[in-house]
């Protein structure tokens, strides 16, 4: 047996020697010792070496790949393999980016194991296939069918195609779904974003005031400080803490006076914020005076 495995391995290497090594055409001789391995085993291969091949060897395995009913071998693994299984279907689907996998990595996406859901943001990530977006809009209303974190690397990845559909699902989500979108249109530093969240922080319910104060600060834009200034005052102790970290991290050295109220907070969350927000300030102005 450890002959075996060592055997495997061995040939694992040459093959992925050789497949860095092509140039153009995939030879005959490599296509056979290709057709050779197992679903499972050249899963493997092609996850170590996938980076390093250039565009016309991939675009050559990919068409084997699907001509020789891999594709729909690996499909079966994401949806009935074990564990491990699941994950490196998931990963080799992603890396050779077939469209037909799209359902069934969004699907994985709600997998019980948390490996296997990795995978699948990972892959979906990789195809940046607009297509996700309407599900995974959708998805944020059921936290428990995808979770919220893969969705938002999958968001993100997309890129800016990702900010407009999301303002308008902010617009008429309920407050629980509204603070996962809030979190999330904060990652994309995008300017589009700052009237939606300022408008946030006038909203009834606490829980998307405070996000929106969140999500201002990782922004990154000065001219969100103003509406957190304002927030300062909120009635809730979390929107208070929030608008003041924010302000920390924009290093909003105009916030100064109001912060050091907030050392007086009857809230330790917003005295340790303030705490906190001055002291990145006070960092930040000492290290443009250093480069002056």
């Amino acid at each position: 047996m450890f002959w075996l495995n060592w055997h495997r391995r061995d040939q694992q290497q040459h093959l992925e020697m050789a497949l860095k090594r092509c140039r153009g055409r995939i030879s005959g001789g490599l296509r056979r010792q290709l057709l050779r391995l197992a679903p499972l085993e050249m899963a493997g291969l092609l996850i170590a070496a996938w980076s390093h091949l250039e565009p016309g060897s991939r675009a050559q395995l990919a068409a084997l790949m699907e001509e020789e009913g891999f594709m729909d071998s690996w499909l079966e693994l994401l949806a009935q393999g074990k564990a491990k299984e699941r994950v490196a279907a998931a990963t080799v689907l992603g890396a050779v980016g077939t469209g037909r996998a799209l359902g069934p990595l969004l699907a994985a996406l709600g997998d019980r194991e948390e490996g296997v859901q990795l995978a699948a943001a990972a892959a979906l990530a990789r195809l940046r296939d607009p297509r996700c977006l309407e599900p995974l809009l959708t998805a944020l209303a059921e936290p428990r069918r995808w979770p919220p974190a893969r969705i938002a690397e999958i968001l993100l990845a997309l890129g800016p195609l990702s900010v407009p559909p999301l303002l308008e699902t902010l617009k008429k989500s309920p407050a629980e779904e509204a603070v996962r979108v809030i979190a999330i249109l904060g990652l994309f530093q995008d300017a589009r974003t700052l009237p939606a969240l300022t408008a946030c922080l006038q909203r009834d319910e606490a829980s998307i005031r405070e996000a929106a104060a969140r999500s201002l600060g990782e922004l990154g834009l000065e001219q969100a400080a103003s509406y957190l200034q304002q927030a300062l005052a909120d009635p809730e102790d979390g929107v208070r803490a929030a608008a003041a970290r924010a302000l920390g991290k924009l290093k909003y050295r105009q916030a100064r006076e109001e912060l050091q109220d907030c050392l007086e907070d009857e809230s330790w969350a917003v005295r340790a914020a303030a705490r906190t927000a001055l002291a990145e300030i006070a960092a930040a102005e000492a290290g443009l005076r250093r480069s002056q």
